[in-house]
């Protein structure tokens, strides 16, 4: 059975080449806000957006899927300006 994988980065990183589930994400915005975006692919250009979250200036902003999204060409994150973190919770399919 596979296990729900993690992820803690602050720039844009290819999180996995393989279709999984996303579970969701915690997002650490700096002093100035800052935002995050999902996408359904290898990169920003040749994926499609399933989720953007936008976090207000010094707070955590918490987005957990009770039902994991289904991204069957991967999961990639483009971490916007003034982001401290982003933690990525990811299943890749068995």
């Amino acid at each position: 059975m596979p296990a729900v994988h993690w992820l803690n980065t602050a720039v844009d990183t290819l999180v996995s080449r393989d279709p999984g589930g996303f579970h969701g994400c915690v997002l650490l915005a700096s002093s100035a806000g800052g935002d995050v975006t999902f996408y359904d692919g290898t990169s920003s250009a040749l994926g499609h957006k399933v989720l953007q979250v936008k976090g207000a200036a010094n707070t955590s902003m918490k987005v957990l899927f009770k039902t994991p999204l289904w991204c069957p060409r991967g999961l990639f994150v483009d971490v916007g300006s003034n982001v401290t973190e982003v933690l990525v919770l990811w299943e890749p399919a068995a």
